[in-house]
């Protein structure tokens, strides 16, 4: 009786460890939060900039050249791509930096995303963070780098 009661404990125990969850699991249930199309909303520098020279700074770039726009796709099969308008900053002097758009630039690969955090599988790219129907890139660079991109879920 004395082993039978030390075999149906054992058994117990493994069917628990058996039954844990993996931690290195993707949330699947938050997957198809970030699947979609995205637009780019905000291109922040860290100091306010006019380079369409209208009188007003902005330190986010969208708002200061037409010209700059993005789409990044996540598809459910675990691929993306992205169109993103490149930008060239180019210090003048001080605090002001000539700042215009470049060609557009096509990106894809693979991507995963964990506890909110979607990560493009591709150099270049820094995790990218899900608050709501935003998607936001931090860079944390001073000009003449970016601080951070925007994306924002289309309809």
């Amino acid at each position: 009786m004395k082993y039978l009661k030390y075999i149906l404990g054992l058994s117990l125990l493994i069917a628990l460890v058996s039954c844990s969850s993996d931690d290195g699991a993707t949330d699947s249930t938050a997957t198809p939060l970030v699947v979609g199309t995205w637009s780019l909303t905000e291109v922040n520098v860290s100091i306010p900039q006019d380079p369409n020279d209208d009188g007003t700074a902005s330190t986010n770039m969208v708002d200061e050249l037409p010209c700059l726009t993005g789409l990044l796709i996540i598809s459910e099969n675990g691929n993306w791509t992205a169109s993103i308008t490149d930008v060239s900053i180019t210090p003048i002097t001080g605090d002001l930096y000539a700042i215009q758009c470049e060609q557009s630039i096509s990106y894809s690969g693979n991507w995963s995303f964990q506890n909110n955090v979607l990560s493009l599988n591709r150099v270049g790219f820094s995790p990218i963070t899900l608050s709501g129907d935003t998607l936001r890139e931090s860079r944390n660079e001073d000009l003449p780098g970016i601080q951070s991109l925007v994306y924002t879920r289309q309809p």
